[in-house]
């Protein structure tokens, strides 16, 4: 149990980080570097989805990912539920991100990619952990 929490720190902690880096470089109106090149994340993030509601997307996943953490520190017997929910769905939203980057943007951001597989990992293990830790005991 305490190597999934310890992962799911780790995934969370790493898809914060990225959100915030996002928005920073995206609050000083700079591009954050492509690391495989291409220009694909200045294609991304100048595309009309890089907001939601004009609310950045980059902040979206830092606030997802702080939440994600702090899931991780509720002691009740519904945590792990909470802790997949806020998974699952950030998740599903990288996913739709991902659909639209390769079909609709026509371009692909490293960090963007990135940060749906740190989500998709995190969505995975929570799945795991919350079905062994909410499991009834075979009788």
């Amino acid at each position: 149990m305490r190597g999934s929490r310890l992962a799911l720190v780790v995934l969370a902690g790493l898809a914060t980080a990225i959100g915030a880096y996002l928005s920073f470089e995206r609050s000083r109106g700079r591009l954050p570097p492509c690391p495989v090149g291409g220009g694909g994340c200045a294609t991304v993030q100048h595309s009309r989805y890089a907001e939601l509601a004009g609310i950045p997307v980059s902040l979206l996943g830092t606030l997802g990912g702080a939440a994600l953490l702090g899931s991780l520190l509720l002691r009740t017997a519904s945590a792990p539920v909470v802790t997949f929910a806020i998974a699952f769905g950030g998740a599903l939203f990288s996913g739709y991100l991902t659909v639209l980057e390769g079909f609709v943007i026509d371009a692909w951001c490293a960090w963007c990619l990135t940060s749906a597989a740190l989500w998709t990992c995190a969505a995975a293990i929570s799945a795991a952990r919350a079905y062994r830790l909410t499991a009834a005991p075979a009788t």
